[in-house]
């Protein structure tokens, strides 16, 4: 599964996702050297989602205010 956003994009992603679940950190949220992919594995492990799961998820974000 591909991401669907780029690095300028994840700025406004983080902050919406982190407002929802507030248990995402600075240091989850970080896109530093790891893939896009491997960002989106780490922080749907810690939120106990499948990867579709947050893709789908982050796909309503960008839409809502």
């Amino acid at each position: 599964m591909e991401t669907k956003f780029d690095m300028n994009e994840w700025g406004r992603i983080k902050e919406k996702l982190k407002n929802k679940y507030p248990e995402l950190t600075d240091a989850d949220m970080y896109w530093g050297r790891v893939s896009g992919e491997d960002l989106i594995q780490m922080i749907s492990s810690k939120l106990g989602k499948t990867k579709k799961e947050l893709m789908d998820e982050i796909g309503s974000l960008e839409y809502t205010s």
